[in-house]
């Protein structure tokens, strides 16, 4: 994603930290219906290790939309994304983005190729459109521009 100067005076300090090994890794031959989606949460995301009937209902109970601030008034959005494909090459990238599409948050993580899954986090300083709905994207970059792996709307209260 290319940084204007207003990006830039919006990026914000973003932690991320990358699980590649982790539970996430064993939900690489997840479900179908997860193609593409998200699951937020305000603490760790705990993938389940096996994938028995319980799978779904396991991670959608830790799923939530809404982002309340923390003690230090940031939102902090810990996720694990199954990506409507595997990950093509070695980098990847993670974005906010307010009702302007514009980035409130962002990073670059490595990956490895052929990667379907990733958990982490990410930290929201702030906002112009706090309440408002936000776009939380997991995305590589192909010829300039963001080819999104997967995406979920979140609200940062």
């Amino acid at each position: 994603m290319n940084s204007t100067p207003r990006k830039a005076a919006l990026a914000l300090s973003v932690l991320v930290c990358l699980a590649l090994g982790g539970a996430a890794a064993h939900a690489q031959g997840f479900p179908a219906s997860l193609k593409g989606k998200i699951i937020t949460s305000n603490q760790a995301v705990e993938v389940p290790a096996t994938q028995g009937p319980k799978f779904l209902k396991q991670l959608q109970k830790q799923d939530r939309k809404v982002f309340p601030k923390d003690e230090e008034g940031k939102w902090v959005v810990h996720f694990c994304a199954f990506f409507h494909k595997a990950l093509p090459g070695e980098a990847m990238g993670i974005v906010v983005l307010d009702e302007k599409k514009e980035p409130v948050a962002s990073a670059e993580v490595g990956g490895q190729k052929g990667q379907t899954t990733l958990a982490s986090h990410i930290v929201v300083d702030s906002t112009e459109f706090p309440g408002k709905e936000h776009t939380l994207q997991i995305y590589y970059p192909k010829g300039g521009k963001p080819v999104v792996l997967a995406e979920k709307k979140i609200v940062l209260k």
